[in-house]
């Protein structure tokens, strides 16, 4: 096949990413771009083993401190006074000395990664050896002899940072399934449904029955568990729950009888939230979508309607839960994933051409692989210094996709 040369679109960035997929599904797809463009999306997430000693360790010493001071005024005469001085902010950590890595994939040619775990260890993948798909998974760079899941088309979605993985497959006729990695390849129990996320805890988040419109929103309390149902808010018929927190938060889209989805929020205490989306450059925009989720702090974008017929909006947002508040990310626009991190680094794509890392309000590219110019990031480590993700380009005949990581200093 021959093209032309042409400036891409998000569009035809979708249609290749598509092009991944297994080339004749065994059942009509339930897949819309969107949900495409979102495989692989990681919730990083990381836990604050030391924060609460930090403070209780300078409260000690600043309570010590007032003591003694309030002492040496009874004792001694008054000290000079001295003019403080302003002592500037450090800057900034940004990621620097990064370098990418190609991981290896049984010699087969076309192979990408899919998700990641929070310490960057673990990374989880699809590889297209003749006729067919396979998962696999990599430790510190090296491929696992792990069995590939069970099924057709079949892709694991997330990882904890015991290396334990979820997904979901086709059988035969077409209906979807839930696995874990456990003992190369279990089923979940719920039937037809599908498992996206896992925390390490080993809680799972997912959907029973079909996807969007008809499925419902679930989470398994483990691997060996059976499914709970997700409440829905009234006037709601069913919905995706897509990412999960160390907390176990829930986030994912909600839907009505008609129309798309909206974001929401399943918290721990049993209550949900609609994700109101934010004005954009002085316009509401349309909806909000979850992307990935870390520590309180959900990522994702906002979309706005059509305009002109031709282009959606759309705006790279962090939604923090304890306040309700959105705030959008600096540095421009980030392509679809947004994967956050514990520092408030975000992982995404400038345009089409350079994976990179929005710190502040700077975006720093990661390197390219043997001149590779397209990208699709899939796994962000906790602390940032780790990302996972594949090349894009297009051949005369296929789309390169090599599976990559990134390794980062702060």
């Amino acid at each position: 096949m021959t093209e032309e040369k042409r400036t891409m679109t998000e569009d035809d960035r979708a249609v290749r990413i598509l092009r991944t997929m297994a080339d004749e599904p065994l059942a009509p797809s339930t897949v819309d771009v969107a949900r495409t463009m979102h495989e692989g999306r990681r919730r990083r997430r990381a836990r604050h083993w030391s924060g609460g000693v930090a403070v209780v360790a300078v409260t000690a010493v600043a309570a010590g401190g007032g003591t003694m001071a309030v002492a040496a005024m009874q004792d001694a005469p008054q000290p000079p006074v001295v003019t403080p001085t302003t002592v500037a902010a450090a800057p900034t950590p940004v990621p620097k000395n990064c370098r990418v890595t190609l991981l290896p994939s049984r010699g087969i040619s076309k192979a990408l990664v899919t998700a990641g775990d929070p310490t960057g260890r673990y990374l989880a993948g699809r590889v297209y050896p003749p006729g067919g798909v396979e998962t696999v998974l990599w430790k510190d760079g090296k491929l696992l002899p792990a069995p590939p899941m069970p099924g057709a088309d079949a892709s694991w979605d997330d990882i904890n940072s015991s290396g334990l993985a979820v997904g979901y497959s086709n059988d035969a006729k077409g209906r979807q399934s839930a696995y874990s990695s456990r003992a190369g390849g279990t089923r979940l129990a719920g039937g037809r449904a599908v498992a996206v996320a896992i925390n390490d805890a080993g809680v799972i988040a997912g959907t029973l029955a079909e996807p969007h419109f008809g499925g419902k929103p679930a989470r398994w309390a483990s691997d060996k568990a059976s499914p709970e149902e997700l409440p829905l808010p009234a006037g709601y018929i069913g919905g995706d729950a897509t990412e999960i927190d160390e907390d176990g938060t829930i986030a994912g889209r909600i839907y009505r009888k008609a129309g798309e989805g909206h974001g929401y929020l399943w918290l721990p205490d049993g209550t949900g939230r609609l994700l109101s989306p934010p004005t954009v450059d002085g316009k509401k925009a349309a909806f909000f979508w979850p992307e990935s989720i870390i520590e309180g702090v959900v990522y994702g974008r906002t979309v706005g309607d059509l305009k002109d017929g031709t282009v959606r909006p759309s705006a790279p947002f962090r939604y923090t839960i304890a306040t309700g508040a959105f705030e959008r990310l600096p540095g421009g626009d980030l392509g679809t994933p947004v994967l956050g991190a514990a520092n408030g680094w975000a992982l995404g794509t400038k345009g089409i051409n350079d994976a990179v890392i929005a710190v502040g309000d700077k975006v720093v590219p990661l390197p390219r692989y043997q001149g590779m110019r397209e990208y699709v990031v899939s796994a962000f480590s906790a602390d940032g210094k780790v990302a996972g993700g594949y090349t894009t380009d297009m051949s005369d005949e296929d789309v390169a996709n090599r599976p990559l990581v990134w390794n980062c200093e702060a």
